[in-house]
């Protein structure tokens, strides 16, 4: 099971490699702004929307999924801000910052392709809707979490950024909207035209190569903030621990408890999507709301280390 689980994730994790080494070169570093834009914008979007549109749709959603994979990555998130607040007045105001890191993983660079590797075709409808759940509960709620704490301004107030929040998760998120137009496209059950399928299928074919190679571009400037010590080695190994250890095992735990009879298909990608280190689109976040983002570029490069042993373990003990 160890083989099969390294088979399957060993090339994704190669590519991220070759992503470090070429971040090496000026001229790829520069372009990883314009790739990662790529991706977010076409690449995964049509990759997701032919893995809904072609995905049982009609068949639902099992609601202990939807709810385990909020409620529980939710939780964690809430405990790793508590721990980072009470660890010292040094960690307090990284708080915010850790605890994305620390629960919004890498779900559709490389959770949703892990997925339907593992688990099939089959798994394409959960692995989307996992990615939904993580995009609208990160990229509505943390900014909308930002605002509240901060009170907003007279030049930006909370109803201001609130909106700012929901139309970035909801309206204009291509993420949001390929999975939405692939949902209907399958409960439609009309084929596309196979000029328009077969162009969409170029682009998704581009989507996994490209997300990792562009978070590989991003490995180094993230290990120059461990090298330089600005980023506080406790909170970091803290934040780890919890990504890629507790937030699985909490999954498993739930799941049995609360769900038993969830099928293996919806269960695996459960498990997978809290195994998956942390994603590329937490620094951009944290970019936008934070002071100093340097905990979760940080936490990036680690979990993706680390995940290279803990994601195997994960899929042969969990998942397989």
């Amino acid at each position: 099971m160890m083989l099969e689980a390294l088979g399957a994730i060993g090339p994704l994790f190669a590519v991220l490699a070759i992503g470090g080494i070429a971040s090496l070169m000026p001229k790829m570093r520069a372009a990883e702004s314009s790739l990662t834009a790529f991706v977010l914008y076409f690449a995964l979007p049509a990759f997701l929307f032919d893995a809904v549109a072609t995905a049982p749709v009609s068949e639902g959603v099992p609601w202990s999924f939807a709810l385990i994979a909020f409620g529980v990555t939710a939780l964690v998130s809430v405990l790793t801000w508590t721990a980072g607040r009470f660890s010292g007045k040094r960690t307090r105001p990284l708080a915010a910052p850790l605890a994305l890191a620390a629960s919004y993983g890498n779900v559709g660079y490389l959770g949703v392709p892990i997925a339907l590797s593992i688990l099939g075709p089959e798994a394409g409808l959960a692995a989307a809707m996992g990615q939904l759940i993580h995009n609208l509960m990160f990229m509505l709620g943390y900014p909308a979490v930002r605002a509240l704490s901060s009170g907003g301004s007279r030049e930006s107030p909370v109803s201001r950024q609130m909106w700012i929040a929901v139309k970035k998760a909801l309206l204009t998120n291509p993420i949001t909207l390929s999975v939405a137009a692939g949902i209907v496209v399958a409960l439609v059950d009309v084929p596309l035209p196979s000029p328009v399928s077969d162009t969409l299928g170029l682009f998704g074919q581009t989507a996994v190569p490209l997300a990792m190679f562009a978070v590989g571009l991003t490995l180094p400037a993230a290990v120059k903030g461990l090298r330089d010590g600005s980023v506080p080695g406790f909170l970091l190994i803290l934040g780890t621990i919890i990504k890629m250890v507790l937030l699985p095992i909490l999954t498993v735990v739930i799941v049995a408890l609360l769900a038993p009879s969830l099928g293996s298909l919806w269960s695996g990608t459960l498990v997978l999507m809290a195994a998956m280190p942390t994603s590329a689109t937490a620094y951009v976040l944290s970019q936008q709301e934070d002071a100093d983002p340097r905990i979760v570029s940080s936490m990036i490069a680690v979990s993706s280390i680390v995940g290279v042993a803990t994601i195997p373990l994960a899929l042969s003990w969990f998942v397989l």
